[in-house]
């Protein structure tokens, strides 16, 4: 999951940005802009980044619904922060699965291995888009 919405996350951002940015003015989102430009530079490394960031928020989601489930805690101190990081993410995430099912006919798992490989592909010479990673070959 975390490799789906690391690849949808430049596309999203960016499409943020675009409806925020107004020439006249300066960007009202200075942090999503930085990110973007070092995206740029860089794309496989921060993409790494993120995707590393959003595997741990996933983690901590499974493990703070583990110690629900099967421990009925259900006051414990980690389930608001891991609601409140991971709620987003997952929700982006079941959006792309959704999406790719829709317009594809594409399993989750096919998905989540084209994540995969395009986070490996990103630096290479395959010309591979960072607003296109999760796109279908063309």
């Amino acid at each position: 999951m975390a490799a789906i919405i690391a690849c949808s996350w430049p596309r999203a951002e960016l499409t943020t940005l675009a409806h925020r940015h107004q020439p006249a003015q300066r960007y009202t989102d200075t942090a999503a802009a930085q990110r973007m430009a070092a995206l740029v530079q860089n794309p496989g490394k921060q993409l790494a980044e993120v995707n590393q960031a959003f595997r741990v928020a996933m983690r901590h989601l499974y493990r703070t619904r583990n110690i629900i489930l099967h421990g009925g805690a259900t006051q414990g101190v980690a389930l608001d922060a891991s609601l409140r990081a991971a709620a987003p993410l997952l929700g982006a995430g079941l959006d792309r699965i959704v999406h790719a099912s829709y317009t594809e006919g594409l399993d989750p798992l096919d998905l989540a291995a084209r994540a995969e490989v395009a986070l490996q592909l990103i630096d290479g010479e395959t010309g591979l888009s960072t607003v296109d990673l999760l796109e279908p070959p063309h």
